[in-house]
């Protein structure tokens, strides 16, 4: 469990990276938005009153940006990306975004644990990636995060995956969407989500179509349970 918090702690934090106008290295500029971001979502709200309402708003304007859902989606998917249509590939996205957002958010508001992270090292992957490496503390646990980044447009970092003690984040969505996908299909997996998403307190995107109104009571579906994310 506590793998769980600090992980979930550190990915919304590493996504809460406002736009600059030009790339800062990436460990300083991961360690001075980390800390951004730890600031906002140390903020006590009550759950559905309009405070944790607008620092939800808060928070996805500022993901929105700097977490590549776009390649993250592409990438969890892999072989039946190609399969899509524009307009499934749309709704995939829109849902996977909204999916993370509740999922990690959901289990930092009830974890509400300390922890450090001390910044180990950097790696330059050619002119446009980098890695950060970090290690996370609690009193109980110690856990490596690997960050993949690349830069965006503007020369703007952005986060494309987290390696977690060795374990890919997109990498094990991947195994559990293409699980559901050959066992019953892209929309249903694509249902799931969105029963998953209500049940965490979400709302299914408006541009999203082509599911019904989600069941609060659905099978859990995308919501990591250890370190390896598994379907729960």
């Amino acid at each position: 469990m506590n793998r769980i918090i600090v992980s979930a702690s550190v990915l919304i934090a590493s996504m809460l990276v406002s736009t600059v106008v030009s790339a800062a290295p990436p460990m300083r500029f991961l360690q001075a938005k980390v800390k951004e971001a730890r600031t906002l979502l140390g903020t006590k709200v009550t759950k559905g009153s309009p405070e944790a309402a607008k620092i939800d708003d808060q928070l996805r304007t500022l993901i929105d940006p700097v977490l590549n859902f776009d390649r993250m989606s592409e990438n969890a998917l892999r072989t039946h990306w190609p399969t899509l249509n524009e307009s499934q590939r749309s709704d995939f996205i829109a849902l996977f975004r909204a999916l993370l957002f509740h999922s990690y958010l959901t289990r930092i508001r009830k974890a509400d644990e300390a922890y450090t992270i001390d910044y180990e090292s950097q790696e330059a992957k050619g002119t446009k990636a980098a890695t950060v490496t970090a290690i996370t503390r609690t009193k109980k646990a110690e856990i490596e995060l690997v960050f993949h980044l690349i830069l965006g447009e503007g020369q703007t970092w952005v986060v494309e995956d987290i390696v977690i003690d060795e374990v890919s984040l997109v990498e094990n969505y991947r195994e559990q969407f293409s699980r559901i996908i050959s066992k019953d299909g892209y929309v249903v997996l694509l249902q799931k989500m969105a029963d998953r998403l209500v049940e965490l307190g979400g709302a299914i995107p408006a541009q999203v179509t082509s599911v019904k109104a989600a069941k609060k009571t659905a099978k859990p579906v995308g919501t990591p349970a250890t370190a390896k994310p598994t379907a729960q």
